[in-house]
């Protein structure tokens, strides 16, 4: 609620047959329930009423919590409701936090089809294959279909695109680690790595990359062998980290920023 808010202007009553609305439009009939995370402290007595009034349940929470929890009820709702179903997230953090674990669902359980609503369009292409897109304003005023890529132009002439340095994720320390299970403490384990993104610190020895997330998968449990593909500009990576990953067994494969997200995708894919 925080990043996506309900507008000056716009009668929280309408959130409920807005987001409903929508999904007649693409031909979804069945019951929606509607989960929102805000501070209530932070929160106008009156929205909170409005949205109660009309079967929003409200989860307080603070503001640098929110995609934890999120992802935390998420993770419960689809234990708790297999496919086929629908899962909308009203957020501009999709592409930060959201998106690879989103896709990784759609790969593994077919049937879940992702809707997305924001009030900033993802700043680079999202890998979650999504349903619809809404601006979520747009949505609430009823002055607009839902988008499709080829809608994506017009729609990126509507909205504020900031730089991705302007864009700071307020969980982008959180981290997902789950201890092993024992199905899984023996399982194949690949590593892809995105040097654009994820670069290798100044001052650090590039031969230990490959000791500290064996060392990371290890508190964990895990002890199968751990292939490591790393992808970077080869001509922008100075020789000696290519050296020095190449002796540990590390693959670099050679990927130009603009094309890096799809070469990864498509190597998850193979």
């Amino acid at each position: 609620m925080k990043e996506c808010p309900v507008p000056e202007g716009i009668d929280a009553h309408r959130v409920r047959p807005s987001i409903e609305g929508g999904f007649k439009e693409l031909g979804y009939s069945g019951p929606v329930s509607i989960t929102a995370y805000g501070d209530q402290k932070q929160t106008p007595e009156y929205l909170l009423r409005a949205l109660s009034s009309t079967g929003v349940a409200v989860v307080h929470v603070r503001s640098e919590s929110t995609c934890a929890v999120m992802y935390e009820h998420m993770m419960n709702w689809r234990e708790e409701n297999p496919p086929p179903a629908i899962m909308m997230i009203i957020t501009n953090q999709m592409l930060d936090v959201f998106d690879w674990d989103l896709a990784r669902l759609q790969q593994q359980r077919t049937g879940y089809h992702i809707c997305l609503a924001y009030t900033i369009r993802q700043r680079a292409e999202l890998i979650v294959d999504t349903r619809k897109e809404w601006l979520w304003e747009k949505l609430l005023l009823g002055t607009t279909t839902s988008t499709s890529a080829d809608t994506a132009g017009e729609l990126s002439l509507e909205v504020i695109r900031p730089q991705p340095t302007e864009l700071i994720s307020a969980t982008n320390k959180w981290g997902k680690n789950y201890a092993a299970t024992p199905e899984y403490a023996t399982a194949k384990i690949h590593v892809w790595w995105d040097m654009f993104d994820c670069p290798i610190p100044d001052g650090y020895d590039a031969r230990l990359v490959r000791p500290s997330l064996e060392g990371a998968f290890k508190e964990l449990g895990y002890s199968d062998p751990v292939s490591i593909t790393a992808f970077g500009d080869h001509k922008q990576t100075p020789k000696r980290h290519l050296q020095a990953l190449s002796s540990t067994g590390i693959d670099v494969a050679h990927a130009t920023l603009g094309v890096i997200s799809s070469r990864i995708f498509d190597d998850l894919m193979e």
